[in-house]
């Protein structure tokens, strides 16, 4: 089976105070995980993004580019609600587009965890809809019986559709309770029919 990503424990934030000796270090870790993930065959490395940033720390950050090195993307999975309000949207997607080597990892449950959190969820979706063109990979994640989650059904509109021409991967992640092969298996095969049904409703 091939390994599609490698994950780090480094955090986006790491990367935005160039010249010091943390963010040295989080270069070399990088770079490290850079190597093994060529090694392996993977495409890309994912990056924790567990705090949005201000805009001093979009104007400083920098990524190390790991498509000029090793023939890698850098993922970035947001991991808070803050990302999805409308200031945060607009500089991540300028920051990405100067960036051709970072790409978004997007994850339902963190997608359906900023819609509960906001106080206008209805705009949710052209927010994630912006940042469509950025998105290198889509985590279907599921840890309870609600399938379809607001998150998925947000997602599903903005990448749910079988004539898109940038193809994000998609992928499935389980981290309910009960982990038996069979259960597993179950809710994999429920989500994909219903992703499905949505790319083959929305051509």
């Amino acid at each position: 089976m091939p390994i599609t990503v490698v994950t780090a424990d480094l955090d986006l934030a790491d990367f935005t105070r160039p010249g010091t000796q943390a963010y040295q270090q989080a270069s070399a870790e990088l770079d490290l995980l850079g190597h093994a993930a060529a090694v392996l065959g993977a495409p890309a490395i994912r990056l924790l993004a567990k705090r949005a940033l201000d805009q001093r720390q979009w104007v400083d950050l920098t990524v190390p580019d790991l498509t000029a090195r090793y023939g890698l993307t850098t993922l970035i999975e947001l991991h808070d609600p803050k990302w999805f309000t409308a200031q945060a949207v607009a500089s991540m997607a300028a920051h990405l587009g100067r960036a051709p080597w970072l790409g978004l990892l997007m994850d339902t449950a963190q997608v359906h965890e900023a819609w509960r959190c906001s106080d206008r969820p209805d705009d949710l979706a052209a927010r994630v809809s912006a940042l469509v063109p950025h998105t290198r990979a889509v985590h279907i994640s599921e840890s309870g019986d609600d399938v379809p989650s607001a998150g998925l059904r947000i997602v599903a509109q903005a990448f749910g559709h079988g004539n898109d021409d940038n193809r994000a991967e998609i992928a499935y992640e389980w981290t309910g309770a009960d982990r038996s092969p069979q259960s597993c298996l179950a809710r994999y095969r429920r989500a994909v029919a219903w992703w499905c049904s949505r790319v083959e409703a929305n051509p």
